[in-house]
């Protein structure tokens, strides 16, 4: 191998972790990190489990710290049987997830690999990484804290180049490399992009078909796509420790079905109105070119406007920072609840992405331009038909919210084929009548619309009067307007300048007057200066803080203090003075909370919040109390002790069947929990017969806690119902009860939410119940065994792939300008060589 080729490639990674180190410099030189919300929220859901992991060197699969109890799999879960993890993790340079620099370095790295795949010189992927990694979009998911989101992305770039190497015959490289990928992906934990990742998979799978039928090659097509499908298998199979009982999670959030007949049309998934309710607005797509086009976000600084000017009037500069930070949300127009930052692909990357459209040949061009007008049209949510479609047949679909995730995917594919476009620029069979053609539709499509975003007009936005009402300016909507409209001029002539820079280079190129190599450099700078420009206006140093007070910006208050002062832990905490009850995970911080903050919250406990909490809470504390709800902590941090309070376990003296879950939801509301007990027609089988007879002698306590292990004592001179304040999870999904040692009847769901058992007389009885999840124990073998052989897979296609002396030169653009030469029918696209079939 000659090594000498290597240093360009060497050359252009070192740019790569340059630019990722420098960009977010304070975290990569200075250990400091971004607030990023979602992480302190997840860190407080995460603070029982963590207190075990350490005390045990084990994470407990359940949780009491969140939402009454809830299985830890989507809050942290500790896996070991995915042997792909150490690989994975130096992808990401072995740093942790607040290290913002090394997520968006994996995610360059990655897709300079695909870029190598796809053929391109590496000047040209150098411009596809730094295109795909320093982007509004990801600075906003970043900055939000999404990091599994940001992981996944990262990932994919690395599963097309095992997809495309499959379907150029590279059977055993391709397949280990989409093997290892998919299953470093999956391990990232976000499924919503995994999702989105296999619908662009089966895009390029589509568009190769259609290759494969005209040139008789579908015997080809069908081997590489059914190598591809067990490279999925193994992925997920290496996964499926963390798949398997997220799976079965699932039945039981708000992604599954209901019990209540009113919520029957959701079906089993997500409700629409839930789902579609961040999406990107069509004409809101016109801020990929120009960003303030709908102006800007929640996180954007804006100090040259108008309201700036009037509302910080004689505050002190360090009141002006946080001013210009408060208001940038009331800029925002749009169509979305609201956005922390303009999602921006760049106005070259969006000019050369047009320039590729018309310059790429076969399967590649069509693959992105519909993949990414696809992710585009997903992003749009309720606002395209198709979604609705989607929304209806297919599967899985109605289990995600928040379409505008698509966006990554877009950003993905307009970056490619932008990158191709330049590839294509240079090649030597593309005349210069071609790329004139190319170069005159690119410009003028990107102008028209900068024209359009710039000078189109500027709407007014949902809480403009609100707001105006709010700090008494009753011309505030005029002074909006005139702002935004100021906002859309000014990116508009911003991207313009990039856009026509852009194409000066290309056309002074196309005159022999710069060398390709030249050019394409050029380029780079240019695209990097302008998502540089863009990106700092979310991101600046001022927005780092000291690693400790980042992580432990949730501070103790009064209230905690007084409430852990009660000699005994086990109760539960509704907390209104930091939030709302599905909105609040810093309780958790100190507490068993009956707040938190997920997206995959339990079913049951949302219907019981939206029926009984948001609202006349005082007229149910009953509903508090039987969930061991023992403080309220009000909006103004006042402490109550709940009356209604249940405790750990109880004896009920009565109990009544209903037919169905509205029954049961309903019988709640004059329900004596201490009392009396609801339960379901279809769990009273094993109830029958009980005749229970008062027993003012009988006792029942927990005498042990762990997470994943609680025991109790009770003594009993006749059978009796017994009541525990803990969320039911049905018992075949891993709770297992134990009477003095040995298996005992499933505890059975009553009053909707917690769990009961019949207890059978006895004195000092000694009852378990224990967590011990199939799908999590046996899934810890499988993946061991799954992510084996992907690593093998791998090491193999990597050994024979280096064994075999590949070409690997960096340098695919000619030293010299193209002259003019006839048209030259294309054969091949760029990801197949010359002379060989495609796919």
């Amino acid at each position: 191998m000659d090594y000498k080729k290597l240093l360009p490639h060497a050359i252009a990674i070192a740019v790569i972790l340059a630019v990722a180190a420098i960009f977010f410099a304070p975290n990569a030189f200075n250990g400091k990190v971004l607030p990023q919300g979602d992480n302190v929220k997840a860190r407080g859901m995460q603070t029982e489990i963590k207190s075990y992991l350490e005390k045990e060197g084990k994470a407990p699969l359940w949780t009491n710290a969140a939402f009454g109890g809830m299985p830890a799999y989507q809050v942290f879960q500790k896996i070991d049987g995915n042997l792909t993890t150490p690989v994975y993790k130096a992808v990401f340079l072995g740093q942790p997830i607040t290290s913002v620099w090394a997520q968006v370095f994996a995610a360059m790295l990655c897709m300079y690999l695909l870029m190598m795949v796809l053929r391109a010189d590496w000047r040209v992927g150098l411009f596809a990484a730094l295109a795909y990694g320093i982007t509004s979009y990801n600075i906003d998911i970043l900055e939000a804290g999404h990091s599994t989101k940001m992981n996944a992305l990262a990932m994919m770039p690395g599963v097309f180049a095992g997809l495309i190497l499959l379907y150029r015959e590279k059977w055993l490289l391709g397949a280990g490399v989409l093997a290892l990928f998919i299953t470093m992906q999956v391990n990232a934990n976000h499924v919503q992009i995994t999702y989105y990742t296999l619908l662009l998979a089966a895009i390029y799978g589509a568009v190769a078909l259609v290759d494969a039928v005209k040139g008789k090659t579908v015997a080809n097509w069908a081997k590489a796509s059914s190598i591809g499908l067990v490279c999925v298998a193994l992925g997920f199979g290496a996964n499926i420790s963390r798949l398997w009982p997220t799976y079965e999670f699932s039945k039981e959030t708000i992604r599954g079905k209901s019990e209540l007949t009113q919520k029957a049309s959701k079906g089993d998934g997500l409700d629409k109105d839930y789902l579609f309710g961040w999406s990107y607005g069509i004409g809101e797509s016109l801020t990929l070119l120009v960003p303030h086009a709908y102006g800007g976000g929640a996180n954007e600084k804006m100090e040259n406007t108008k309201f700036y000017d009037l509302v910080s009037r004689g505050a002190s500069a360090a009141e002006k920072k946080q001013i210009a930070r408060q208001i940038s949300s009331a800029f925002y127009w749009g169509e979305q609840p609201f956005v922390g930052t303009a999602i921006y692909f760049g106005a070259i990357v969006c000019f050369l992405f047009l320039l590729g459209a018309f310059l790429v040949p076969g399967r590649t061009k069509w693959w992105l331009v519909i993949g990414g007008v696809f992710a585009l049209t997903l992003a749009w949510g309720k606002h395209f038909f198709l979604n609705d479609i989607l929304y209806d047949v297919l599967p899985m679909f109605n289990k995600f919210r928040a379409v505008s995730m698509a966006l990554g995917i877009a950003q993905f594919c307009f970056a490619i084929l932008a990158a191709l476009g330049i590839q294509e620029w240079f090649r030597q069979d593309t005349t210069q009548q071609q790329k004139q053609r190319a170069l005159y539709i690119a410009l003028g499509g990107t102008v028209l619309l900068c024209l359009i975003a710039g000078f189109g007009g500027v709407g007014s936005g949902a809480n403009d009067a609100g707001l105006a009402e709010q700090i008494k300016m009753p011309n505030l909507p005029q002074i909006l307007e005139q702002d935004r409209a100021s906002l859309a001029r000014s990116d508009a002539f911003r991207s313009l300048g990039f856009i026509l820079a852009t194409a000066a280079v290309l056309w002074f190129s196309l005159r022999g007057a710069l060398k390709a190599g030249m050019a394409v450099l050029i380029v780079v700078a240019l695209a990097l200066a302008d998502h540089w420009g863009i990106c700092s206006r979310t991101i600046s140093s001022e927005d780092y803080q000291d690693k400790r007070a980042a992580l432990g910006n949730v501070p103790e208050q009064p209230y905690d203090a007084q409430i852990k002062a009660d000699t005994d832990p086990h109760y539960r905490v509704l907390d209104l003075a930091r939030g709302g009850i599905t909105g609040n995970a810093f309780t958790s911080y100190y507490h068993k909370s009956l707040s938190g903050y997920s997206a995959a919250k339990l079913q049951r406990y949302q219907e019981v919040v939206d029926t009984f909490l948001t609202s006349n809470l005082g007229e149910n504390l009953h509903i508090v109390g039987m969930l061991n709800g023992k403080y309220i902590v009000t909006q103004k941090g006042e402490v109550i002790r709940n009356p209604e309070v249940c405790g750990n376990a109880w004896f009920v003296e009565h109990f009544m069947v209903v037919p169905d879950g509205n029954a049961e939801i309903g019988a709640l509301h004059n329900l004596n929990p201490k009392d009396s007990a609801v339960v379901q027609q279809s769990f009273a089988e094993g109830l029958k017969g009980l005749n229970i007879q008062r027993d003012s002698t009988a006792t029942i306590k927990l005498t042990s806690y762990h997470p994943d292990k609680m025991e109790y004592t009770y003594s009993a001179s006749s059978e009796q119902l017994a009541l525990f304040s803990e969320m039911y999870y049905p018992p075949a999904k891993g709770w297992k009860c134990y009477l003095n040692g040995e298996p005992a009847p499933d505890f059975i769901k009553a009053d909707y939410l917690i769990r009961a058992m019949r207890l059978p007389a006895g004195q000092n009885m000694k009852l378990e119940m224990r967590f011990e999840p199939k799908s999590f124990y046996l899934g810890e073998k499988l993946s061991l065994a799954f992510s084996l052989l992907t690593l093998l897979l791998f090491a193999g296609g990597m050994y024979f792939f280096f064994r075999s002396k590949p070409d690997l030169s960096p340098n695919l653009l000619p030293e010299e300008t193209t002259p003019e030469r006839k048209p030259v029918a294309k054969t091949a696209s760029p990801q197949a060589p010359q002379g060989k079939k495609k796919g």
